[in-house]
């Protein structure tokens, strides 16, 4: 009977899934203060399962595009299998994407529930300018258990380590020697790696900016401005596994920074001059003795503004997997 049973839930599920039925979804856009934002262009997916003769694959997409009235409403109705990915843009706003609007069940030949209101935010677009800019992809560490300094301007360690001249972060990365072990769970493989990030300068420093991870959002991350102040002289980032302990990581995918280098002081200890920057996403890879992150660099003193224009980063002749266009 159990064995009928999910077959029987299997064969269920494979009907549902292979019937395209109507859905229909309200989408309100506005902007940050909640103002309605119209003629916003509204783009909807669904993916429609491979009929015989089609190719191999999981799919082909179907797309459909609406505009928002006078309301900032779009009403989308479409035939669909359960899903719909939804992105929204419009000239002077950073896009919003990565969307995914689910439906529970069907109820007479329709997807419930029945016209579900999906509210979108649409950022305008301040004053985006020039930056250092760059992805840092899988950079080795040269040496554990050293203090290297790292040029942001350069984008290298600074030397004997590469081309850098200015320590912007002082990075040291340790680790504890690798082990197998045998516990009453089986074989397991203990590892320790700390990431400890400081600064060269009084008055420079990095604020955690953790953001929730959710499904849609918009393009531009972050504030347009780092903060004034609160910045804090070094982060430690730990990655580890302890004997019969499920594994701990400090790195988080919704983590961000703002971050501020090149700090100058006069006599009585106020800033007089500085370099504010941000780091969308948080660091990767140290657990392998590399280095993954994501900066945007103001080269301006005491500029705040972190709106990076991607026509105009000041790295030029960037790889493709070091060229960063977003935000």
């Amino acid at each position: 009977m159990k064995t009928s049973f999910s077959v029987l839930m299997l064969v269920c599920a494979s009907v549902v899934v292979c019937t395209a039925e109507e859905a229909k979804f309200t989408v309100w856009v506005h902007d940050e203060a909640g103002a309605v934002v119209t003629n916003a262009a509204v783009h909807v997916g669904v993916t429609v399962p491979m009929k015989p003769g089609w190719g191999w694959g999981g799919g082909k997409e179907e797309k459909w595009d609406g505009v928002t009235d006078t309301n900032g409403l779009c009403v989308v109705q479409v035939k669909c299998y359960g899903e719909a990915g939804l992105s929204v843009s419009k000239e002077g706003y950073y896009g919003s994407s990565g969307f995914k609007v689910m439906f529970t069940n069907m109820v007479s030949g329709r997807w419930v529930p029945w016209d579900p209101d999906i509210n979108v935010v649409l950022r305008p677009k301040g004053t985006p300018i020039p930056m250092y800019t760059k992805q840092v992809h899988s950079l080795r560490v040269p040496v554990l258990g050293e203090t290297i300094g790292f040029d942001l301007m350069r984008g290298d360690w600074v030397a004997p380590n590469g081309n850098g001249e200015a320590p912007d972060f002082l990075i040291t990365l340790t680790s504890r020697p690798e082990q197998t072990v045998t516990t009453h769970y089986g074989s397991q493989k203990l590892f320790d790696f700390t990431l400890d990030l400081r600064f060269s300068n009084d008055g420079d420093g990095i604020i955690p900016l953790p953001l929730a991870r959710r499904r849609g959002g918009s393009a531009l991350r972050m504030g347009r401005q780092a903060p004034v102040g609160g910045y804090e002289t070094n982060l430690v980032k730990r990655i580890y596994q302890s004997e019969n302990q499920p594994p701990h990581s400090d790195v988080q995918e919704g983590q961000n920074y703002f971050f501020r280098v090149r700090t100058k002081k006069d006599d009585r200890g106020n800033i007089v001059s500085t370099l504010y920057g941000k780091i969308q996403g948080d660091f990767f890879d140290f657990d392998y003795g590399k280095l993954t992150f994501t900066y945007y660099l103001n080269p301006t003193p005491n500029d705040r503004n972190v709106e990076f224009d991607p026509k105009q980063n000041l790295f030029k002749n960037l790889s493709s997997l070091e060229e960063v266009r977003a935000p």
